[in-house]
């Protein structure tokens, strides 16, 4: 093995031995041996804020791992509209397909970087470790759970009722990974927030202001809101 190959395994290997990420990433199942190899069938990529990652329609080549930042992913409808499936986090995986092409579209929240898999090479390496194929299905269920979410929220919901089960959503999104759940980060804009509820972004803000009011959540500044009364605002998502 020339010294460029000893050099590129040593970087590949600290790079998943090291992760932030790996005790909630759908490799965690896997033995510190195996990291090696498996870190040779992925590569590491950064993506600036709002950069696609991936568009609707694309030729699904690859999937991808969450590493550090946040993600939306929405799908395009015909009016030229878009509609925002959910938001996700460092440990996500996403880039689901069908007959060959993305289902939605990826877009970067702030800076990114994400983990790479090329499909075919995942496919081979699942085959010989089952116990990742187990882990994979749960990761695809999430973006499934993400959708439902989104139809709950959406159901016979009033714009307050909408706007404290997506906060209480993401603050157990945030639980989930181990992450601080209080207060919770909104890096998405209120545009996005306004879109993914279905709302207009000035019912967004009224709404915001009447939970404050009411002494339920206090805002800390526009990407952070503390939440003074979990059992209100978990009533009121309900």
């Amino acid at each position: 093995m020339s010294s460029a190959q000893i050099n590129k395994s040593f970087i590949e290997k600290s790079r998943c031995s090291e992760c932030n990420i790996r005790s909630y990433s759908f490799c965690r199942c896997l033995q510190e041996e195996k990291l090696k190899e498996f870190s040779s069938i992925s590569s590491e990529k950064k993506f600036n804020n709002k950069k696609n990652i991936f568009l609707q329609q694309d030729e699904a080549k690859n999937i991808y791992n969450i590493t550090e930042g946040n993600v939306k992913i929405y799908q395009l409808i015909d009016d030229g509209r878009i509609q925002i499936i959910g938001f996700l986090y460092p440990g996500d995986f996403f880039g689901s397909y069908k007959n060959g092409k993305y289902n939605y579209c990826a877009e970067a929240i702030g800076d990114v970087r994400v983990c790479i898999f090329e499909q075919k090479k995942l496919d081979q390496y699942i085959e010989k470790n089952m116990i990742l194929a187990k882990e994979l299905l749960n990761q695809t269920s999430f973006e499934l759970t993400l959708a439902q979410d989104r139809l709950g929220v959406l159901g016979k919901l009033d714009a307050t009722e909408r706007l404290a089960k997506f906060l209480m959503n993401i603050s157990e999104q945030r639980k989930r990974i181990g992450w601080q759940n209080n207060p919770i980060s909104l890096p998405m804009t209120r545009q996005d927030i306004a879109d993914y509820l279905g709302l207009t972004i000035e019912t967004v803000s009224r709404e915001i202001s009447k939970l404050k009011s009411s002494n339920i959540i206090k805002v800390l500044s526009s990407k952070q809101i503390f939440i003074n009364d979990i059992d209100k605002l978990t009533s009121l998502s309900i």
